[in-house]
């Protein structure tokens, strides 16, 4: 999170001031900032060969609104980029909902092996522990996608040196309680349903 920060935050807003300073637009100062969060992905997939799901949605989505804030020279079409990110994770957060397991179940379970398949037992045998998952997994659709809708509203609302720092504020903000809510409420529950579940198979 502290490249996401100073890549995708910080290094955008200093180099936005400073385009500003020496008389370039709002949308064209934007797009200079908007350098800085491409070329971290596209130096990410060099080294690695390979590029993550957000890292694909975080790209799709800056050049999305840099294209159309160029064309049609528009600084809300720049700003929104951090709605369209949230906004469509939180889309496939809801849209997991549709798959045999949601979204939440893979994070739960992602360091494989015993966990993995403490997991796909839960799965197969308690109802709650289904249920969990899935109320995870809407929390997380709903909370995003009502962030990213906040976001766009304040755009025409806010200075936009000002925005830039709310808007980079409320996704960590964001993203931070979500995390630490998933950890306590999903280990507390899924430690309780584990457990119930034992005491049934015994």
């Amino acid at each position: 999170m502290r490249n996401d920060i100073i890549f995708g935050a910080v290094l955008p807003y200093v180099a936005f001031l400073i385009a500003r300073h020496f008389g370039l637009s709002t949308v064209h100062a934007l797009a200079i900032g908007s350098i800085f969060p491409i070329a971290v992905i596209l130096i990410t997939y060099v080294r690695n060969r390979r590029l993550a799901p957000v890292s694909v949605i975080t790209l799709a989505a800056t050049l999305a609104s840099l294209v159309g804030s160029l064309y049609f020279n528009s600084a809300y079409l720049a700003l929104l980029k951090n709605s369209l990110i949230t906004g469509f994770i939180g889309l496939v957060f809801a849209g997991s909902l549709l798959m045999p397991r949601p979204l939440v179940f893979y994070f739960a379970t992602e360091k494989g092996g015993e966990e993995r398949e403490n997991g796909n037992r839960l799965w197969e045998v308690s109802p709650p522990y289904r249920a969990l998952m899935r109320r995870m997994t809407i929390a997380w659709a709903v909370v995003l996608l009502c962030e990213a809708i906040a976001r766009a509203l304040l755009i025409p609302l806010l200075p936009v040196d000002i925005f830039l720092v709310v808007s980079e504020a409320m996704w960590i903000l964001v993203f931070a309680l979500m995390i630490s809510w998933s950890l306590r409420y999903g280990n507390r529950k899924g430690a309780e349903i584990a457990k119930a579940a034992g005491e049934g198979g015994g």
